[in-house]
């Protein structure tokens, strides 16, 4: 009998994905940190990430 060979749905591999993961967490709260400081001085911009 023949074993399926357990592979990977994609190449990224596990300590990649958990520093995007992390990149991805700080660019959130450096947006929300961000939009908090302009609105406590009263500028109301857009913020847009491009991807």
């Amino acid at each position: 009998m023949l074993k399926k060979a357990n592979r990977a749905a994609s190449n990224i591999s596990e300590g990649v994905a958990f520093l995007l993961r992390g990149a991805k967490k700080r660019r959130s709260m450096a947006i929300a940190s961000a939009k908090m400081i302009n609105s406590n001085i009263g500028i109301s911009a857009k913020l847009v990430a491009i991807k």
